[in-house]
């Protein structure tokens, strides 16, 4: 939220102008009077928005004839890390992932009004938590002001992998394998709570949605590439959506306990955290190793029906051009 800067590239490069429109609503963005005009050459265009509390979704106009919806990706709420928007991803004929309907999320516990305020300005009624109840805080405020669902995924025994990284007795390469099989078990184990997971997405009257965990980057991030494989986003986007919690997410930030372990301690916690291409392949070759594919995982192991499919993109997907 805010102002921001949109950039675009064209190809074959085009000569004439793009127009800008703007709305605070994603399905709703009238082409009456343009916020902004460029040259399309230019290839960016900064935009002021007059009210920074608000989040605004953005329709580009080439030349009157093709329009592409955009909006920031990342959301900065206080209090909140890895907080980001899940639309614009492409899929086939035309279409694409909805803007505002699904985000994805660093841990979300009780947070100033400010930030609760922030949430509910984008929409949000529901918020998935994927952490078990060892991870957790005391009591969730949040269930005062949002529909919170609780499904439990577990990676084994997380805490004694910290306990022994800040003991120095586990080595970045070894710890690259571990998180590795945690994403191998993680997929096969809990195909009961992936199907929890979809259950929740199958009911529109739960969206906008916010999906978490602790650092948005390892059950979040298996979860989210799940969804968007089930809506059909090509495997090089779902990728490149898993490597922005590098980005996003602070690792600095997450572990300052870090700062008095020796070198090799403080390398393997930053692989724990990171979102390395392994991590994620790990998850989906075992997918392929145990169903062929992950259309067929989506079916038999979770048990998702052509028409839960159908019904999932009927909510999340804009329709084509």
């Amino acid at each position: 939220m805010g102002n921001c800067i949109i950039k675009w590239e064209t190809a074959p490069v085009m000569e004439g102008k793009v127009k800008i429109y703007s709305s605070t609503n994603p399905d709703s963005i009238a082409e009456n009077l343009p916020i902004a005009m460029a040259d399309i050459s230019a290839q960016r265009i900064t935009i002021v928005t007059d009210n920074p509390k608000k989040r605004y979704y953005y329709m580009m106009v080439f030349n009157d004839r093709y329009r592409v919806k955009v909006a920031t990706r990342n959301i900065n709420v206080p209090g909140i890390q890895n907080f980001r928007d899940l639309g614009g991803y492409k899929v086939a004929q035309g279409k694409s992932v909805r803007w505002g309907m699904i985000y994805r999320s660093a841990e979300i516990d009780s947070l100033e009004k400010c930030s609760c305020k922030e949430l509910q300005n984008i929409g949000v009624k529901t918020i998935i938590d994927l952490r078990t109840a060892q991870e957790k805080g005391g009591s969730c405020s949040l269930k005062n002001n949002f529909n919170v669902i609780n499904i439990p995924i577990a990676t084994g025994n997380m805490e004694g992998v910290l306990k022994a990284l800040q003991q120095n007795k586990i080595k970045t390469d070894t710890i690259y394998r571990m998180v590795e099989q945690m994403n191998r078990d993680l997929i096969i184990k809990n195909r009961a709570e992936f199907k929890l997971l979809f259950h929740a997405l199958l009911n529109k009257e739960n969206y906008p949605v916010v999906i978490h965990c602790s650092s948005g980057k390892g059950r979040t991030g298996i979860s989210v590439a799940l969804i968007l494989t089930a809506l059909g986003v090509n495997s090089d986007d779902i990728m490149q959506d898993y490597r922005l919690s590098n980005v996003y997410f602070n690792i600095p930030k997450a572990t300052r306990y870090a700062y008095k372990l020796p070198v090799q301690s403080q390398e393997a916690i930053t692989t724990l955290f990171s979102a390395q291409e392994g991590f994620l392949n790990a998850a989906f070759n075992e997918i392929e190793r145990n169903y062929g594919d992950a259309k067929t995982y989506l079916k038999q192991g979770v048990g998702l029906s052509k028409e839960d499919m159908q019904q999932l993109k009927n909510i999340l997907l804009e329709p084509g051009n």
